[in-house]
């Protein structure tokens, strides 16, 4: 698995508190584009004949993506050429901006359930699912593998030459672990690999402790092998409120 170092130990991270703002400027800015007020202050199709107000008439999702069509205006010689011309821009770039809005709108639904987790926070959680001393592995152990394989971060994806991907806060194989629909798996763990990408961290625990069943244990993360193993790991509970406390022990089997 990649090892990526994102934070030293005892920086802590947090879930990004925007993105739920973000979604709803968004939303409020498509908003105001399908519409326009009247003096009044309610809000409803303006009548004035130029190019942009026509382009609000009938302003939808479909006529913004599906059935593009030029503002019809009567032509009058040159200046009637001009203004069809600077009507035909101007639904372009409305078209244009509907597009991008949906785009945004949609990558944004997709990762607001995501967390970056806080090193504390997470070594709780971890404890709280029973990590602490399985199979002989401390907390220390699965921080230290959750930091350089993720950066605590849920919805992070890495993609292997091999055509293989891993996922989530643990960089758990496709080829192995879960089933992405695209690369052949075992799927030793009997879920989708989006699954392991949402705040939701249970099934990734449940999964890896079957990882760390197996024979290899902890070998099965290179980033373990390289940055944790025989190290001092006491340091990943420095400060943390929790029942498990800071093991200096240096694990050398």
């Amino acid at each position: 698995m990649l090892a990526l170092k994102y934070l030293r130990p005892g920086e802590e991270s947090s879930s990004i508190p925007l993105k739920p703002l973000v979604f709803v400027v968004v939303l409020y800015l498509s908003f105001s584009l399908m519409c326009v007020c009247n003096k009044d202050g309610t809000e409803e199709y303006a009548e004035v004949p130029s190019p942009p107000a026509s382009m609000f008439r009938n302003l939808s999702l479909r006529s913004l993506l599906i059935e593009p069509r030029v503002p019809e205006y009567p032509v009058h010689g040159e200046s009637g050429a001009r203004s069809q011309l600077v009507g035909l821009v101007v639904d372009v770039i409305m078209r244009a901006w509907g597009t991008v809005i949906v785009i945004l709108t949609m990558l944004m639904v997709a990762t607001v359930d995501t967390k970056i987790y806080g090193r504390c926070n997470l070594a709780m959680k971890l404890e709280k699912a029973g990590l602490n001393g399985f199979l002989g592995y401390s907390i220390g152990d699965w921080l230290c593998v959750a930091h350089y394989e993720s950066g605590f971060d849920t919805s992070f994806v890495d993609h292997n030459p091999d055509g293989s991907s891993e996922y989530g806060i643990f960089q758990l194989n496709s080829a192995w672990w879960c089933d992405n629909g695209i690369t052949p798996t075992l799927n030793l763990c009997h879920m989708e690999c989006r699954d392991l990408l949402n705040r939701h961290i249970l099934d990734d625990i449940m999964c890896v402790k079957q990882v760390v069943s197996s024979r290899n244990g902890m070998n099965a993360w290179d980033s373990w092998t390289r940055h944790c193993y025989g190290h001092d790991l006491s340091e990943w509970l420095k400060g943390c409120n929790m029942h498990a406390k800071p093991d200096a022990k240096i694990m050398t089997s």
